[in-house]
């Protein structure tokens, strides 16, 4: 947030060299702390699966010790980001849109496992990647569908917001009061941020579930084994 509200400051000035240091280290320092937090969750999952839950403050402290790969990990996405961007701005129209749909979702796909896999062998940004593509190919084939059933989920959320964001500005002209046309706003702008939030969670948590079955880990009493490789659609 601080970056961006440097963007009207640097800019208006001509201080981009500033402008574009803050985004860097902005950029990092997100990517940096979401791996960690990441990293603890699944932590905290473990232990709790193990029968000795620990609280956050430990789990963030266990994750703490993964500061170095985490840090690496930051710095290389971001400069693979930058890579993919300066790539889609030499085309225009069509063949940006496929090449940006293209490389997200093979980063996506790349990077499914990272944070168990650096977890596991404290790896760098380049192994990482290589174990976790490995690990999909080896176990799902090519394509498994857990995901798909979490992204239809959540994006029921999604959808219901943007559809009464979008009603209030059609009704933006008519004898609505103004006050009852932000609350609806606002309740739009809420079941979006709520989408958001349950996919990154759920999305995660499934990461987490499936990798350590995978490897011969135990089970939450909530989620049986017949379900779970339902969910996965193999070769």
């Amino acid at each position: 947030l601080a970056s961006f509200f440097t963007i009207p400051l640097n800019f208006s000035s001509g201080n981009y060299v500033y402008y574009i240091a803050a985004f860097l280290m902005a950029y990092i320092f997100i990517s940096f702390f979401s791996l960690i937090f990441l990293m603890a969750m699944l932590i905290g999952y473990r232990a709790s699966i193990d029968g000795n839950p620990i609280s956050i403050r430990e789990s963030l402290s266990k994750a703490w010790e993964y500061k170095k790969p985490a840090f690496e990990w930051a710095i290389f996405y971001f400069i693979v980001t930058m890579i993919i961007r300066v790539i889609e701005r030499r085309f225009r129209g069509i063949a940006t849109i496929l090449i940006s749909a293209v490389a997200s979702f093979a980063i996506a796909i790349a990077t499914f496992f990272a944070v168990p896999v650096i977890l596991k062998n404290k790896t760098g940004p380049v192994e990482t990647i290589r174990e976790s593509t490995s690990f999909i190919l080896k176990n799902f084939g090519r394509t498994f569908g857990g995901i798909i059933y979490v992204d239809l989920y959540t994006l029921i959320y999604t959808l219901s917001g943007i559809a009464l964001i979008f009603l209030s500005a059609i009704f933006l002209s008519s004898s609505i009061p103004f006050l009852a046309l932000v609350a609806i706003i606002a309740v739009g702008v809420l079941l979006i941020v709520v989408g958001a939030v349950l996919n990154f969670i759920y999305t995660n948590i499934f990461k987490y579930v499936l990798y350590d079955f995978m490897n011969g880990g135990k089970l939450p009493p909530e989620i049986s084994e017949e379900d779970l490789k339902k969910s996965i659609k193999r070769k």
